[in-house]
């Protein structure tokens, strides 16, 4: 848009010489007297700010009248609620919605918003024990056995002789 409205400043000198080209008229008052006043700096200014008119109608009024217009169920991309698939029907759209933690079945009619059912999964590890029921579960210490295993002594010896010889 930006570049469009550059393009048209650039030209804006050649079209205030044409006078046909503004959609403007000659003075007929004035062309009796001399040369015609169209080609001044009044005509160059109105035309500039019809334009000026025209661009911010059109960049302030018409975002504000389609959103009036076109409304529909618009999320930001990094929002919390996600549209995950929606589905079309006559008397309005069946929305599959997440929000947080829960997956939601949503009907939009002209009647209004409603919440069909809840879609979410229960978490497979929300009924599992957390760490201090299973100690709890476990009665006595006599539970853990201790294993005792024979040393094997000439292997001691051998590792300390070993060691020995390194720092020494």
């Amino acid at each position: 848009m930006r570049r469009t409205f550059l393009t048209t400043l650039a030209f804006l000198p050649a079209a205030a010489f044409a006078g046909d080209l503004l959609g403007t008229k000659a003075d007929p008052a004035g062309s009796s007297n001399g040369p015609s006043t169209s080609l001044g700096l009044a005509p160059m200014l109105q035309m500039l700010l019809a334009l000026g008119i025209v661009l911010v109608l059109l960049k302030v009024l018409l975002p504000k009248l389609l959103t009036k217009f076109g409304k529909k169920l618009v999320t930001k991309l990094d929002g919390g609620i996600k549209i995950e698939e929606s589905a079309n029907f006559p008397g309005g759209t069946l929305y599959v919605v997440k929000a947080r933690k829960k997956t939601l079945l949503v009907s939009v009619a002209s009647s209004g918003v409603t919440c069909l059912t809840d879609l979410t999964e229960p978490d497979p590890l929300e009924n599992q024990p957390t760490f201090q029921e299973l100690v709890e579960q476990v009665d006595t210490p006599e539970t853990f056995a201790v294993v005792e295993q024979p040393v094997d002594q000439t292997a001691t010896h051998r590792a300390l002789e070993r060691l020995r010889r390194l720092t020494g």
